[in-house]
């Protein structure tokens, strides 16, 4: 019992001597704490860059640039860790947590979060790391409403922002535990749309990427003429719903405007007819005129093949795209 209680202890320094290493970047402390070996791995999901996975030479590489060249990159001021768990035996241990780096200090950065697996063998009697698997879920670092729903609506949990928002929204909020739209038709929508994703992650089909697993629902128009959107979305193996994302509306009408061949005036156009607005309305903030915004909403319509302001509405914020 006493060599286990020694090891753990060891191998939880080790980690803090790591981590430690990198927030001072001091690449010499940081090699310390790794085994250079052929079997070495890190393999890191990274929101920015995707999956990598890098060798000895290739991780010594990569952090002797880091933390010894002028490198702009953002530290947070320390790091904590939540929900380990550390299994020991005789030459291997196996370590894993939750990861957050605190970036209060950087009003413009979203706290750091990863989920790590970390394997060190013992080699000499020293623990040392072998191996690091990494994962940086999505839905930690996006700052407009998610709300994580079950099957049947139910709300699971909401980030801050959707918290601060959905008792504002004139559009959506909640009955009891669940989340609903303001008007009946538009529920039913939604609850489709929720049961569509649902359905795509209980077959966990591997060839259908998350970033097509997007269904846009119109929720109406508020007193003041505004049309609200939301989305139901599949990322991180969650089942989510975003609102007052501009950004996704955004990406979305630029994917349209490109999937269906729009001209640059005819896709501001659309996010015009999008936000509420009438068509005269939408061509004065054009600079053109009525005739030539109605010209274009014709052109709209030939290209997308649907006649309809509702349809095409529909059609334009479900266009296939890609992203996140």
């Amino acid at each position: 019992m006493q060599d286990f209680d020694d090891d753990r202890a060891a191998v939880l320094a080790v980690i803090e001597a790591e981590t430690q290493a990198y927030l001072n970047r001091d690449f010499d402390a940081w090699r310390a704490c790794w085994h250079d070996g052929p079997e070495t791995r890190r393999v890191c999901s990274h929101v920015g860059t995707g999956v990598t996975v890098a060798t000895s030479a290739d991780i010594h590489n990569q952090m002797h640039h880091l933390l010894t060249e002028n490198t702009e990159w953002l530290t947070p001021e320390s790091i904590k860790r939540e929900n380990m768990n550390v299994v020991v035996s005789a030459e291997m241990a196996w370590v894993s947590y939750d990861q957050i780096g605190d970036m209060s200090d950087k009003p413009t950065e979203l706290a750091g979060r990863y989920y790590e697996l970390k394997i060190l063998h013992k080699i000499d009697g020293i623990w040392k790391i072998a191996c690091i698997v990494g994962t940086q879920m999505r839905v930690d670092h996006v700052r407009a409403p998610l709300v994580e729903v079950d099957k049947t609506a139910r709300i699971l949990w909401m980030n801050e922002a959707a918290q601060e928002r959905l008792s504002e929204h004139p559009m959506l909020g909640k009955r009891g535990d669940f989340l609903h739209a303001s008007e009946g038709d538009v529920q039913n929508d939604l609850l489709e749309a929720i049961a569509w994703i649902a359905k795509v992650r209980h077959r966990h089909t591997p060839y259908v990427g998350e970033e097509a697993v997007t269904r846009a629902v119109a929720l109406g128009q508020d007193d003041t003429g505004f049309a609200h959107i939301c989305w139901a979305i599949l990322r991180d193996g969650k089942l989510l719903i975003t609102f007052e994302d501009t950004h996704r509306l955004e990406r979305q009408l630029a994917s349209a405007a490109e999937v269906y061949g729009l001209s640059h005036t005819q896709e501001k156009l659309t996010r015009h007819l999008i936000d509420g607005r009438d068509i005269g309305s939408a061509a004065i903030s054009l600079g053109i005129s009525p005739n030539t915004a109605k010209t274009h909403l014709q052109r709209i319509y030939d290209k997308t093949g649907v006649r309809a302001q509702p349809a095409l509405v529909r059609l334009l914020l479900n266009a296939e795209q890609g992203g996140i």
